[in-house]
Order: structure tokens, then sequence, then C-alpha cells
């Protein structure tokens, strides 16, 4: 486990584009990333995936799902421009560099690994996960020329279509490099520790594969230009099956050793969102405080927006709240409307904060934070420290391979309310709940607008479970697949200044300084239409 940490604090400091560069006196005491063999540094290069996902991904995700709130009891005005879209090239410019120092960590890994070809085939495959979200927040994006470091200070920009297609073809190397390798005496081999995702195996890695690039062949289902579009329906035959085993079905799980040993070895998610520091000494008020839930979703997961009977039960687990004779029942799932005014009256614990192993439970919580036991913060951090990290549900994978049969049934031939609902039950059982109350939820929430039977559509209904599966986790492919299909109805904030979400974000102030001559100048008024600068997979 040190070891993987260790190499995860020097795999990388060369950011490729103009964002950051190494300086040319490097100390001694420093490891050159292109010195370090792939064996040693997969790991840490697979750790830098999900913490790029942990970050500010995550959380302006769970904003914009109006899944997650700020906290105005504690903060006097938080998530001013998350909530006002009133923001420039200083937003959310974490999920940029955060993904190309990822990417720049697996381009060492393919660059260096010709004599380890099942090494350098999951960069490939974790590279493609990781850049396809940069065009999904971005559009146009340095691509061919990026991760040369020093060899080029100024990468040109790509055009997005056109590095999607290269992630697609990343994938295919990456599967056919599987495939095409044998391990004679542990040569080539992946062996467990290196991978701390499947372990070296394979043939999971190749099934996770085709995941990702179902995803990215999925979110260009609208796109009508004859060119992409017969890419895509070329690259869909090559995964059109009636066997959904063809492809990976259960969580995809990441855990290099995760603890509270000290202050770099937690999960990043703990980290960012867990109740209390990793040592349990303190509360997290950056972090965990900052949110609680939205009204919106509260009133989803309650029951409220949908009827009586169609509570969901999720909300419980993935949201908690303080117990109190003052309050409505702890059970309920209660939600501050984001960028409404502080009802006359109520106070910080009356509303949901987030839950799950980032509290332990509702009890341990309610021990530290009303009861003052200081024990009880221990074993939050103790446990939420070495929690499993994520980068895709078994409720995702499921979602995602309805999806395709809805979108392209003769070519996705198993049945899609099967995978819906094998979805939703799989996402009770992740939460504790058990099979009963999935089969309760899913006949009570049917026939409303969002159910399968009722919803206008079904991709409408996979959206609605993906809005609820995803929370807190991976809502980022909720809201990226709300931008393209316009489900589920996610509001905006009270005080917002444009009347939808942005369709992408702005560049970085680092790319406008330091690679000028090839970044496109996008404004604020253009992000909140459609225009050349919206990723090519939502321009119509």
């Amino acid at each position: 486990m040190k070891k993987i940490f260790l190499y995860s604090s020097i795999a990388i400091a060369a950011f490729t584009t103009s964002c950051r560069e190494l300086d040319d006196n490097i100390s001694p005491n420093n490891v050159d990333p292109a010195t370090i063999s792939p064996r040693q540094m997969l790991a840490a290069s697979e750790s830098a995936v999900f913490s790029s996902q942990a970050g500010t991904l995550n959380s302006l995700s769970n904003v914009w799902t109006n899944t997650w709130a700020g906290n105005y009891y504690y903060y006097g005005n938080p998530l001013t421009r998350e909530y006002s879209l009133d923001f420039s090239n200083t937003f959310a410019t974490g999920i940029w560099s955060s993904s190309y120092f990822a990417a720049n960590n697996l381009q060492t890994i393919i660059n260096n690994g010709s004599a380890l070809p099942l090494h350098s085939s999951i960069a490939r495959i974790l590279k493609a996960y990781t850049l396809q979200y940069v065009v999904d927040f971005y559009g146009d994006a340095p691509y061919t020329d990026a991760f040369k470091g020093q060899a080029n200070l100024s990468p040109k920009y790509d055009d997005d279509a056109s590095i999607y297609k290269n992630l697609v073809l990343e994938i295919n190397k990456a599967i056919q490099d599987i495939d095409a390798t044998t391990t004679v005496n542990g040569d080539n081999q992946v062996n467990p520790g290196e991978d701390v995702i499947f372990a070296g195996d394979m043939e999971k890695w190749k099934k996770f594969a085709k995941n990702i690039k179902l995803r990215i062949l999925l979110r260009q289902s609208k796109v009508t230009d004859s060119s992409i579009k017969s890419f895509v329906d070329a690259q869909l035959q090559t995964l059109g099956t009636s066997n959904i085993n063809d492809f990976y079905l259960t969580d995809v799980v990441i855990n290099p050793g995760y603890s509270n040993l000290n202050s770099s070895t937690p999960n990043p998610m703990f980290t960012n969102y867990g109740s209390v520091n990793y040592q349990g000494n303190s509360l997290n008020n950056d972090g965990w405080r900052l949110y609680k839930t939205a009204q919106y979703y509260a009133n989803a997961v309650n029951g409220t927006t949908f009827g009586p009977g169609t509570g969901d039960l999720r909300g419980t687990k993935q949201f908690g709240r303080l117990s109190s004779n003052n309050n409505p029942s702890a059970a309920a799932t209660v939600g501050i409307k984001q960028g409404g005014n502080k009802p006359a009256g109520s106070s910080e614990w009356q509303y949901s904060f987030i839950g799950w192993k980032f509290i332990k439970s509702n009890s341990t919580i309610t021990d530290f934070l009303a009861n003052g036991l200081t024990g009880a913060a221990v074993e939050i951090a103790s446990q939420g420290a070495a929690m499993d990290g994520y980068l895709a549900l078994d409720a995702e994978n499921r979602l995602l391979l309805a999806e395709a049969a809805v979108l392209y049934p003769s070519l996705f031939t198993y049945d899609p309310s099967a995978l819906y609902t094998q979805a939703v039950q799989n996402s009770f059982a992740f939460y504790g709940l058990t099979a009963a109350q999935a089969t309760t939820y899913l006949g009570a929430i049917s026939t409303t607008n969002v159910g399968w039977i009722g919803a206008p559509s079904k991709i409408a209904a996979i959206q609605y479970q993906r809005l609820v599966c995803l929370a807190n986790l991976r809502q980022v492919e909720t809201y990226i697949n709300f931008l393209k299909t316009g489900y589920p109805n996610i509001p905006v904030a009270d005080n917002a200044a444009y009347p939808n979400k942005p369709y992408r974000l702005i560049y970085p102030l680092s790319e406008y300084t330091g690679n000028s001559s090839n970044v496109p100048n996008v404004s604020q008024a253009q992000i909140f239409v459609k225009n050349q600068f919206t990723p090519f997979w939502n321009q119509n």
C-alpha cells in the first residue's frame, strides 16, 4: 500500500498543456515519471483517475442535478456561482486540470509499455474513460499535441468529434492487445498488486472497456453528421449482442489500500465529503457540512413529487438527519431549496446531510454531533477513510445497457425493462435494502411520469433512475445525459441568471494565459445556447 501512495505523489508533475509544466531545475530527490516502469506506475495512475472523479466533477454534478444544496445555516451565501450560473474562466477548473493530470500518467504508461501490452491496454481504457469527460464538459481540447511536456508547451486543440473517435480507437487497440497477448511464466502479466481495480483480471478489463466504448457511442446517438454517424454505427455493430454478459455488469471498485493512516491515504471521496477528517478529531466543515440535500431531490425520494406510496427508501440511506422531537421524522429526507430563502423558525440540522458511509450511520453521527462522543467520530473516520471508490456502479452499467437496447433494439436484442428492473433492485441492495422493498417501490413508481410505464419515453425512465441510483457517487453520468436528453426535469436554482444549465464550461484561465494562440475564445453567454462551441454530440 505504501508503494502505491508513494508513486501517486511522484507519478506526474508535467501537466502537458500550458497549464502546468515541469521546472527545468528538477530536484534529484524527485523521480522522472518517464523512468518509472508501468508495473510501478499503474496503481498510482488508476488512483489518479478516481481522484479526478472525486473532486469538482463530482460536486458540480451533484449540485447541477439538484441533488445537493448549499448549507446556508453554516455558510452565509454558499454555492453562489453554481446557483447563479454567473461564472468565468476561473470556475470549476479542477475538472480540466485533474483529468489531464490523470491522463498524462496513463499516456506515460502507454509510451513506456511496449514490452507490457496488458499494462498499456489498461492505460488506454482509462485514458478513454477520463478524457471523455473533458470533451463532455469542454468540447474541443488538446489531444494529439497533448502529453508531450517540454516538447510542446502550446498544444493545438483537436476537434471534439475527432477526440471521441480516437478514444474509441484506443479502446479497440486495448481489446485487440488483450486478445493477442499471452503470458508465459509471468511475462506480460498484470500482477494483482499492480492493478487496484481488477487485480490483473484482463477479461474484466475487456468487458469494462466495452462499457466505456458503448457509453462514448451512445452519447453520440443524436448526431446527424454522416461521417460521424457512419463511424458510430459501424462501431456499434462490433458491440451488438443478445447477451448482457458480454459487458461488465457489477460495481467497478478501486481500493489501493485506503485508510486513515495519514492525510494522503483516505479515499479522496471521503476526504472531500466525509463528515469528519481522517483523524476523526474534527467535523469536515469545508466539504461535508457545505452540502445538504436539495429540496428537489428530497421531494422526489420522499414521494412528495410523484404521489403517495412512491417514497424511495434509498433517500434515507444516501442522506441522514439528526433526531429531534421538534423536527420531522429523522427517517425522512428533507432538503434545502437551491437559491431559496431560509424558512422562518428552521435550523441547520432539520435538513438532511450526506449519509451512508460518509457518516457510518445516523446513530454514530448523532453520537458525535448531538452527544459529543468523540469516539464516534473516530469510528466514522476509520470506516469512511477505508471505503471503496467507484468508477462505475452496477446500476449505472445496467442502465447503460438498457439505454442501448432502447436506442438500438436491432443490435442489442436483450430486454431493456429487465435491465432497468435489475438496476433498481441492485441499487436497493447496494444500500442494504431488501428485494421486497425494491419490488414495492418499482410497482409504485411505474405508472408515474418517471416510471417505466408512465414516462414519456423509456429514456426518461432510465434517466430518472440514474438520478437516484448515482446520487452522491456518480452523478456526473446523470448530468451529462440530462444535457443530452432533457430528462429528468431538473430546475435551475431560484436565483439563476439563465433559464437552463450550461451546455459546457469555459476553458480555464491558465489556457488563456499560457496557450492563448490555440484556446478557443468562449464567452459566458455562448455556453448557455447551442452553437459551434457546444460539445458536438449535443449541437442539435
